[in-house]
């Protein structure tokens, strides 16, 4: 999968921000992802390991998907940045198991978090066990 396109703002779009918000305009940050943004909902399915080694599985709602990621909310206190997930987003007829890691937590209201998701690679198939 390809890695995020993060764009730097050049000199003259620091000053045209920084103009903007002295005077009181809004401030509209770039979006920093190479690719378009697809709204939801999708399913996802998504599995890992908290930091104290218990499992974590659930299946959640996209808000928002990409080639490259997704964004999800979430009730559960488990997820953090850096944080390795198996994944299976519902993306059309095939559902492929992906590496994915944790990018961005954010806190919601209502004791809730927000997930954002970059898909490293297809998770490669565990060999067959040979029973004998």
């Amino acid at each position: 999968m390809p890695e995020l396109d993060v764009h730097t703002l050049d000199h003259a779009q620091k000053a045209d921000e920084q103009h903007n918000v002295m005077a009181g305009h809004p401030q509209h940050s770039p979006d920093r992802r190479g690719e378009p943004r697809h709204p939801g909902p999708r399913q996802v399915w998504i599995q890992g390991t908290d930091a104290t080694g218990a499992p974590v599985e659930e299946v959640q709602v996209m808000r928002d998907y990409s080639r490259s990621g997704f964004y999800f909310i979430t009730n559960l206190h488990c997820y953090r940045v850096g944080m390795r997930l198996n994944v299976v987003p519902s993306l059309g007829g095939l559902n492929l198991e992906y590496v994915a890691e944790v990018v961005r937590v954010e806190p919601k209201a209502r004791i809730a978090y927000g997930v954002g998701v970059k898909l490293l690679h297809v998770r490669e198939p565990e060999p067959a066990q040979n029973a004998e």
